[in-house]
């Protein structure tokens, strides 16, 4: 591995990331947040000496990056994005401990949502903003920004884009990896545009239509509210928000497609049909659940009766199936207080998550698809053993080596799950929560069961836990394979 390369190219999202602390600096001083403004500034700080230091003493390597550089590269700057970004909650004294700061940091970046704050409504406008700011710069990866900036810094950026982008399989948009992800960070901004106004329309204050948008494209899940947008109360504000948590789960080169108008190719999309269908079966599903429950059997007084109306079901399960399958969390409801079938049934879709080249996390669409292909393809295979059959996505066929990727991604995957759940009971956290947290932080999706539910926190998690939860996060953004390769010798010889 070029070092130098690796350590150089960091240092430059580095300063690429003190410019960007520029903007919630920008809101401290607008909104006279003078607690936190010396925050942003020594965060801002900071960062710059770091990347200044280590442009200084590593040389501009000409060699082009490979794909051990590009895993190096992506895993230290999001760890750099994580540490740094950690110091304004930190600072400025909103998280007691650098442990919560780094929770909640990894949080955003993730697009998890899950966090550590009791009230949100009494932080810092400059706070909000950044909460929010980091599920937007995550969503579509900050490291895509980095590959758009990359021709002027003398730096080939496709096994970055690689490294960064979810999903099994990584297709360009356009013959230049740097305007394929101009073109993706365009329609991102076009997306957040569109849906800033439509919660303006809706009757948000600016402030939080800017940071509820910045959660929903990115499907973050960070609200300004503390009961999310179930506090507006508001039919349009959850069907707006519901259509774009469900497009922005979506793979984004399908929109390019949309563009092009290609939309033959777009409706054929295998994995935006399974993704689609799985929504419709899960709303379908819960809202038969909730209609045909009988009175009481919620433990809430707040719920009880409410979804014997089959519009309240419908509203209840519309929403919080989307924001569970695309991984944002924002919610209307407690689903924590439905029944058991219910909720086990929203972790199983966490699991499963997005689609590949979305924002969403989990496992992703696409390779549930290709698994559930594959083991039919093998049942037949007991009855047939001669029999030639390809498993096809989108009308072709995929490789065998995609399959055996997908299926080891699952079986380490779920071998992750088991063992970080293991580790958190092993601190006297109850099961239900220890599942469901690891579940929702893998899947970075935010809210999970018990004391962790939609409508609590993970303030009172052990701070032992807090790191392996961190953890979880950043794992699910990366993708298990980019962290993990770190670890092993052959990855680091030239």
């Amino acid at each position: 591995m070029n070092i130098s390369i690796v350590l150089r190219t960091v240092s430059n999202l580095a300063l690429m990331l003190a410019a960007i602390l520029s903007i919630p600096l920008g809101v401290a001083l607008f909104y006279k947040n003078y607690n936190t403004l010396w925050s942003f500034i020594f965060a801002m700080v900071l960062s710059g000496i770091l990347g200044g230091l280590s442009k200084l003493f590593f040389r501009k390597a000409e060699a082009e990056i490979g794909i051990r550089e590009g895993i190096a590269i992506v895993t230290f700057s999001w760890l750099i994005c994580i540490f740094l970004g950690a110091f304004p909650y930190w600072y400025s004294g909103v998280c007691p401990t650098y442990c919560d700061a780094v929770f909640e940091t990894t949080s955003g970046f993730t697009t998890t949502g899950s966090s550590i704050f009791t009230d949100v409504e009494i932080l810092p406008e400059s706070i909000l903003f950044w909460r929010a700011f980091t599920n937007w710069l995550g969503g579509m990866g900050i490291i895509v920004v980095f590959v758009a900036l990359l021709p002027a810094m003398g730096v080939s950026g496709y096994q970055l884009f690689v490294a960064e982008v979810s999903g099994p399989t990584v297709g360009k948009l356009k013959p230049r990896i740097a305007e394929t992800a101009k073109a993706l960070w365009i329609i991102y901004l076009i997306f957040t545009a569109a849906l800033i106004l439509l919660y303006l329309m809706g009757g948000m204050s600016f402030f939080d239509a800017v940071c509820h948008c910045f959660s929903t494209v990115s499907t973050g899940g960070f609200s300004t509210k503390n009961t999310s947008i179930a506090y507006f109360n508001n039919l349009y504000i959850e069907i707006v928000t519901a259509i774009f948590m469900f497009i922005c789960g979506c793979n984004f080169s399908l929109y390019y497609q949309c563009f092009q108008l290609d939309f033959r190719r777009v409706l054929k999309n295998s994995e935006l049909r399974f993704f689609a269908g799985l929504n419709l079966i899960g709303i379908i599903f819960v809202v038969l659940l909730l209609h045909s429950s009988q009175s009481g059997s919620f433990g809430s007084e707040i719920n009880r009766g409410y979804y014997q109306d089959i519009g309240h079901s419908l509203r209840g399960s519309f929403f919080q199936v989307v924001t569970v399958t695309t991984g944002t969390g924002l919610a209307t409801a407690d689903f924590d207080v439905w029944p058991d079938v219910c909720r086990f049934f929203l972790v199983l879709l966490m699991f499963i998550g997005a689609c590949a080249g979305s924002t969403g996390g989990g496992i992703k669409n696409v390779r549930i698809l290709i698994l559930l292909k594959s083991s039919m393809r093998e049942l037949m295979r007991v009855l047939r053993p001669r029999m030639v059959k390809h498993v096809k996505i989108n009308g072709e066929s995929v490789s065998e080596e995609i399959i055996t990727e997908s299926s080891v991604f699952f079986v380490v995957y779920l071998g992750f799950f088991g063992v970080c759940s293991l580790a958190l009971m092993a601190t006297n956290v109850d099961m239900v929560t220890a599942f469901s947290a690891v579940s929702t932080c893998m899947a970075n999706c935010g809210p999970g069961l018990a004391k962790v539910g939609p409508m609590l926190n993970f303030s009172e998690i052990p701070y032992f836990c807090k790191w392996i939860l961190s953890f979880c996060m950043l794992l699910g953004r990366l993708e298990i394979y980019s962290f993990l390769l770190l670890f092993l010798s052959v990855t680091w010889k030239r």
